[in-house]
């Protein structure tokens, strides 16, 4: 994916980033049950609600820091979880930037980016929805 120049997100509304793509595979699973010290055994066939925003959201920041003086940091993120995600499933991540609302000071840009994201099963199924609010700052 291309990065979006800092200077460019606020005329951003409405644009669709490409599709991601994740496969659910128990390796995935595991670790990220381990990293958050969650060890039920219900892991064993479906992966843990929380793991479900955490796809894809470092290359939709990749986009974001646009250059090395720029640094994205995560502001938000609000989860509707409409049904379980089973190991062995994929999940497409559909990602639209919602707004951006820049605030300029003497020292830099920062600019707030909220995103509408759908995570689909391999059925058509949403299996969540989410909106995630990103800070995007260049200080000059």
């Amino acid at each position: 994916m291309e990065p979006i120049p800092i200077t460019e997100l606020k005329g951003k509304a409405g644009y669709e980033l490409p599709p991601l793509m994740f496969y659910i595979e128990r390796g995935l699973v595991n670790k990220f049950a381990a990293a958050v010290g969650d060890l039920n055994s219900r892991w064993e066939t479906e992966a843990p609600p929380s793991l479900i925003p955490a796809l894809g959201f470092d290359q939709v920041y990749e986009i974001l820091a646009s250059a090395e003086t720029v640094a994205v940091l995560h502001g938000a993120t609000d989860v509707e979880f409409i049904k379980p995600v089973n190991i062995g499933d994929t999940i497409v991540m559909k990602a639209v930037i919602s707004s951006a609302r820049e605030r300029r000071t003497e020292n830099g840009i920062t600019v707030f980016v909220n995103f509408n994201i759908s995570y689909i099963n391999q059925e058509a199924g949403v299996v969540a929805n989410c909106r995630q609010t990103a800070l995007v700052t260049r200080h000059d």
